[in-house]
């Protein structure tokens, strides 16, 4: 295990010094940097794959220049389609129109290429696993069947294709497989519960968690303040990473009548989204949390990946009056094609 995470994190090291298009694939697939942060490094691109950094970074005005690039007629066989870094960018820039273009391109590619496109369009994961066929001459193949559970792959030829793949220069497909491995590994399989059984664990405890560093520190220690939700967000985000190491923070969805909303945590893989709020002691009661939480949910159906909506709201004051406010926002929440899951727990 310490061997496979060195491994790894060499290989992101040098990844990561080649500032191209792939590197920006992989900082954004991998999820170990955030939006912000890669919008501040200096890559060198092409005038297209600038355009499709702005894809990846979600940038509002991007789409026009996206259509433009996908639209040019292909040059000795060679479009917009063919680097499918490049593609990814244009295709988070401007989903509606280019999930054809999509599903074409993820039918055409290899097995690598897939699972790429997989990591970059979740929805295309069990698409992946339908096709995914044991191969056990190719390492790549053996792991990405011991990753998803499928066709009884052995301990021992799980071990030969990690000894095979890491004795070898690492592509931005293979290290992205590498480190859902290693994450696979450290899951804390003793627990024996869902993703969402973790998480409701973690809520509930968070008022006695919290005691310890805002109440009687060792001496010489100042005492946390949690004042608002975003003091609560980062104290999550330290508990749950620990539990999900694939966990985002705060990633934009795309405006909803004008407004853009900020997702706070994010599990992709287990299509978990989890919005923070805490009521403060200046707030008289709830109602002001009710109604923006439930503008917020029309937002997350351009999630269409998501499957279940948490939303912890943290109450150490006591402000809520009845508490069946918040319960009446439980259940099934449909928009067209689209529904998801909303669970709202309150803690105090």
């Amino acid at each position: 295990m310490v061997y496979l995470r060195e491994i790894i994190k060499n290989n992101k090291t040098q990844i990561s010094q080649y500032n191209n298009i792939e590197t920006v694939a992989y900082l954004y697939a991998s999820s170990s940097i955030q939006s912000t942060q890669i919008e501040n490094i200096n890559f060198e691109l092409s005038p297209e794959e600038s355009v499709a950094l702005d894809g990846y970074l979600n940038k509002p005005d991007s789409h026009e220049k996206i259509i433009s690039v996908i639209s040019k007629p292909p040059i000795k066989g060679i479009d917009a389609t063919s680097n499918i870094f490049k593609f990814a960018g244009l295709y988070l820039g401007a989903k509606d129109q280019l999930e054809d273009k999509l599903i074409e391109r993820f039918k055409r590619g290899d097995i690598k290429e897939q699972f790429f496109l997989s990591k970059i369009e979740p929805s295309l994961k069990n698409l992946l696993i339908e096709n995914l066929n044991i191969d056990l001459t190719n390492p790549f193949s053996v792991l990405a069947n011991k990753l998803f559970g499928i066709n009884d792959v052995s301990d021992k030829n799980t071990n030969n294709a990690l000894t095979a793949i890491i004795n070898t220069d690492l592509d931005i497909h293979t290290l992205l497989l590498l480190e859902d491995i290693e994450n696979q590994l450290l899951e804390v399989m003793f627990i024996s519960k869902s993703p969402e059984e973790v998480l409701r664990d973690i809520f509930y405890n968070f008022p006695n968690a919290v005691q310890k560093i805002i109440k009687n520190r060792r001496k010489g220690h100042p005492e946390f303040e949690i004042k608002d939700e975003y003091d609560v967000q980062d104290i999550l985000y330290v508990i749950v990473k620990s539990f999900f190491p694939n966990m985002r923070d705060e990633d934009p969805i795309p405006k909803v009548g004008g407004k853009s909303t900020k997702i706070d945590l994010i599990l992709r893989e287990e299509k978990i989204l989890i919005e923070v709020k805490m009521i403060k002691e200046k707030d008289s009661n709830e109602t002001h949390f009710i109604e923006e939480l439930k503008v917020d949910f029309e937002s997350y159906h351009k999630c269409i990946w998501l499957e279940k909506l948490f939303c912890f709201v943290y109450d150490p004051f006591k402000k809520t009056r009845d508490i069946s406010n918040f319960n009446d926002l439980n259940g099934e929440r449909t928009k067209g094609e689209h529904n998801y899951n909303v669970e709202v727990i309150v803690v105090n």
